[in-house]
């Protein structure tokens, strides 16, 4: 993985993995001589949602809005727009399955579709459909007044697959309000494993273990693409908050940081000759430059976060970008869970180009840092401490309700005249661990050491990380 340096490694993680199976990968699904299926329908608000307009008291069309499909043995996305009569249709390869889901007009998830009528006595509900037919209509997709699910509001002439069916919750996927933080495991199907109604690209808790995701070492690999081995996206922290959750006065270019990362299969190797990331307005306003091992590699980039890199000849076929908030106050101020990127892929098999979808969602966003840090008991501030003890113990309180974070202290050496010097180093306390013990060296490289800035940092199960800001100590007197 792709790592970078700030004033602590950001691991960038590794968030799913391929779709298996094979077939013509253009985006639009199918060519090559299969057979096809134009699948349509029509999403509408249900009488009394409440939008920005406020409570509606009749059925509205929802223009703006994706519909994203995704097929059970392939692994393949699709993605469509409704227009402006709320309408949707794409072709799809049939001897497949496929579920659907709803992303509002800003790339944000906001449920999945029931492919049948409401029935509140439902304790399980069919979530997948076979392609069998040359069109397919769903008819009108009603979406819930809280928006939790939609429903068809009349039974289709479809055909539902057995083996893809929701647990449910008087009538509404287990998962729907809560984008699959559903505690509780059920036989599930390939696409949603703890058949909680959300599939593992779009649910927060994929096993189902009540255990977000990002800290869960036994999350289910997601797959979401044919071409690409690993797709990934780290909410990762430069964050310099300090003690009191409070940023500096001014915020530096890598203040806040989105890391995103793409390795190829091993036999798509030299076939990537393009990557277009999409989603959420925000993205204009962050920084958008590529990791430093593919600096030369990218072929363009603008302020909507359309990023293009050209993969022929790089070592490992890895390509990657780092996106600064450099205009946040904070990163969460714009950055939601629920967050949904797109990734177009586009490579050659021989003399064809294809393309194909992959997608990502934002799970969790870290909003603190390790809290009420002490030195040898006495509390810490961003103030020097000086006079300390050849041996100290820091501690600090633990993230709370996260489980699984290691916990380190890092920090540089300081020599005369309050210059840093050396490598950073980083004393890992372990894992769910609250305090570790510090020894003071008396040089390095022969300089002798007046002290050291430190941070103390906790990092999830995928890398991403939060710091709480430095502040000096010294064995030495402050004279």
């Amino acid at each position: 993985m792709i790592c970078r340096l700030f004033s602590l490694c950001l691991l960038v993680i590794m968030a799913g993995s391929c779709g298996q199976g094979s077939g013509d990968p253009t985006g639009g699904g199918g060519g090559g001589g299969e057979d096809l299926s134009v699948i349509s329908g029509s999403l509408t608000a249900a009488e009394g949602h409440f939008g920005i307009a406020g409570k509606i008291s009749a059925s509205q069309v929802i223009a703006g809005y994706k519909i994203i499909s995704q097929a059970l043995n392939t692994g393949r996305i699709y993605l469509i727009t409704t227009d402006a009569e709320g309408e949707f249709s794409f072709t799809v390869p049939q001897d497949d399955s496929y579920t659907f889901h709803i992303l509002d007009d800003r790339y944000h998830y906001v449920a999945p579709i029931v492919l049948s009528e409401y029935d509140p006595e439902a304790n399980q509900v069919p979530s997948g459909m076979e392609a069998d037919a040359d069109n397919i209509e769903l008819g009108l997709v009603v979406l819930s007044e809280d928006e939790n699910v939609a429903v068809l509001a009349e039974d289709s002439a479809i055909t539902i697959d057995d083996d893809m069916m929701a647990a449910a919750i008087a009538g509404i996927p287990a998962g729907a309000a809560v984008q699959g933080e559903f505690t509780g495991y059920y036989d599930g199907c390939a696409l949603d494993p703890d058949g909680d109604g959300v599939i593992s690209i779009m649910d927060s808790d994929d096993d189902g273990d009540g255990i977000l995701d990002e800290f869960d070492e036994d999350w289910t690999p997601e797959f979401s693409s044919e071409v690409l081995h690993h797709i990934g996206m780290g909410t990762n922290f430069h964050n310099n908050l300090n003690e009191f959750g409070n940023p500096p006065i001014e915020l530096s270019d890598d203040q806040y940081v989105i890391t995103v990362e793409g390795i190829a299969e091993a036999d798509r190797e030299n076939m990537i000759t393009g990557i277009i990331v999409d989603g959420p307005d925000y993205l204009n306003q962050f920084d958008i430059e590529p990791s430093e091992v593919l600096a030369t590699n990218w072929e363009e980039y603008n302020d909507k976060a359309l990023i293009e890199v050209y993969l022929n000849g790089v070592s490992e076929e890895r390509w990657g970008a780092f996106i600064s908030g450099v205009n946040a106050a904070h990163i969460w101020d714009v950055v939601t869970p629920g967050d949904v990127w797109i990734f177009e892929i586009t490579y050659n098999s021989g003399a064809t180009e294809y393309t194909e979808l992959a997608a990502k969602k934002i799970n969790f966003v870290f909003q603190d840092t390790p809290r009420n840090v002490t030195i040898d008991g006495a509390e810490w501030t961003s103030y020097p401490i000086y006079d300390l003890p050849d041996t100290i113990v820091i501690r600090w309180d633990i993230i709370d309700p996260y489980p699984g974070m290691t916990y380190f202290v890092t920090g540089w050496p300081m020599i005369e005249g309050n210059s840093q010097y050396g490598q950073m180093f980083m004393l890992e306390a372990g894992v769910d661990v609250d305090s570790l013990v510090f020894i003071f060296a008396d040089s390095v490289d022969s300089h002798p050491i007046t002290g050291y800035n430190i941070d103390v940092v906790a990092q999830n199960a995928n890398g991403d990380n939060a710091k709480t800001d430095g502040g000096w100590i010294s064995k030495n007197s402050e004279s």
